[in-house]
């Protein structure tokens, strides 16, 4: 029984000694993944939830309001307002029964940061609203289908907020018209307009200005009202650059070429020494556990 006792000492300093280094990151990242219209609502009012994943697409029957910080990655997924409007009507329609005057924005962002990416809004009479909001657009939005067009930047009527809105990507609306931009200002002066931040891909957004006292921008010039206080985004012209793939080379390596390249990776050259280390720390280990046991 002591033999075996020792020999099974002398395996686990020999087994911990050869036992790789891993790497392990204990903070956990915190995201909370939805796949219905109820756990989304449920998480974008919990103040404790910062970063939502989108799992599906999915409906909502009510406005998604946002007062804390948030994180919305949509993985390509949408979120289709289906609940009512006033009187019965459509997205055309403004507001419902219950908002109390206000619109239907799938997403409404009210004086807080907010990150959405890779998305769909689409059903309501807005897509979404900046309401004296910092939010910040990335990958592919896309706003189409709503009744009086895509995205609002306004700072709203109760305890006013200049807004901003940061555009890294493209955005998607195939149902702008003339009358329903991709993109405009809403209760905001001559003078909060030159300062509100409108970025698309590193471009300042300027265009100035309608005759509702708004500034309106849309992605297709056709859609561009006539008149020189009016601009068009053009999607093309804000398209990030595509990145240049290398060149591959176009004949095989010799064998020449494969002895000169001899360089050692610094990693791979740290881990074997790191390996061998430990070997050696293993073997001695070993070796004076069984001299100690043996004397």
């Amino acid at each position: 029984m002591r033999s075996l006792k020792k020999i099974m000492m002398m395996v686990l300093v020999g087994a911990f000694a050869f036992v790789p280094m891993v790497s392990v990151d204990a903070a956990e990242t915190d995201i909370k993944q939805v796949s219905t219209g109820e756990e989304f609502l449920a998480a974008i009012k919990d103040e404790n939830v910062t970063n939502i994943e989108l799992t599906d697409d999915i409906e909502i029957t009510e406005r998604g309001v946002i007062t804390t910080t948030k994180n919305i990655n949509g993985n390509g997924h949408k979120i289709t307002y289906t609940g009512s409007f006033k009187n019965g009507g459509d997205n055309t329609t403004w507001g419902s029964d219950t908002s109390n005057g206000d619109g239907i924005y799938v997403i409404l962002a009210w004086h807080t940061d907010v990150t959405l990416s890779n998305i769909t809004l689409t059903g309501g009479n807005v897509g979404l609203s900046t309401n004296g909001a910092n939010v910040t657009l990335e990958g592919t939005i896309d706003v189409s289908g709503n009744g009086f067009g895509g995205i609002e930047v306004t700072d709203g009527q109760d305890d006013p907020r200049l807004p901003s809105l940061t555009i890294n990507g493209t955005i998607v609306n195939t149902t702008e018209t003339d009358l329903t931009p991709t993109l405009w200002t809403d209760g905001l002066t001559d003078e909060e307009v030159a300062t509100v931040n409108i970025e698309y891909n590193g471009v300042q957004v300027a265009a100035y200005e309608n005759v509702k006292g708004q500034v309106q921008l849309f992605l297709k010039a056709e859609n561009t009202p006539e008149g020189q206080n009016y601009d068009a985004l053009d999607a093309n012209d804000y398209k990030p650059a595509p990145t240049e793939e290398p060149d591959e080379p176009t004949t095989p390596p010799t064998e020449q070429d494969r002895v000169e390249d001899n360089t050692e990776n610094p990693e791979t050259s740290d881990g074997i020494l790191l390996l061998s280390l430990l070997a050696i720390v293993g073997v001695t280990g070993t070796a004076l556990t069984y001299r100690r046991l043996h004397n």
